[in-house]
């Protein structure tokens, strides 16, 4: 793994943090994390965890 896709990984994994942790929408972690684009929040959240962000979300409830 470079150290680009380390830095998105440790990314994602703060992202899902959010998610699971303090409840934010995906829209506030996308935000968050720095994308201004959600749909490629979207796809290198799922490229990192798995499956999408209101997926992995939704999976928590």
């Amino acid at each position: 793994m470079g150290i680009y896709d380390y830095y998105q990984h440790l990314r994602m994994k703060e992202a899902a943090r959010l998610l699971r942790d303090e409840k934010l929408s995906v829209s506030e972690a996308g935000y968050q994390m720095g994308f201004e684009n959600l749909s490629h929040f979207s796809r290198v959240f799922e490229k990192h965890i798995g499956q999408k962000p209101k997926k992995y979300s939704n999976n928590l409830k």
